[in-house]
């Protein structure tokens, strides 16, 4: 039980951190901003590469109606 405390402890901050802003996407008609980057951060978890990651988080997102505005920073 020790070592998971650390563990479940870092897992928890994490959890909380924002990846994306909803200030940062235009769109919504289709799905609400929340529920498409939990979505769509959830489809990214099997992918290794983080440049491959964040392009399918964007056209994830798009395929749910959201674009990020210009100058957005999406950083997974």
């Amino acid at each position: 039980m020790g070592r998971a405390v650390p563990i479940i402890a870092v897992a928890v901050l994490l959890s909380g951190c924002e990846t994306t802003n909803s200030s940062d996407w235009t769109g919504g008609a289709a799905t609400p901003f929340d529920q498409a980057e939990k979505s769509c951060l959830e489809l990214t978890e099997s992918i290794a590469d983080a440049a491959d990651k964040r392009d399918f988080f964007i056209d994830c997102m798009g395929a749910l109606g959201w674009t990020p505005n210009p100058g957005a920073s999406v950083e997974l």
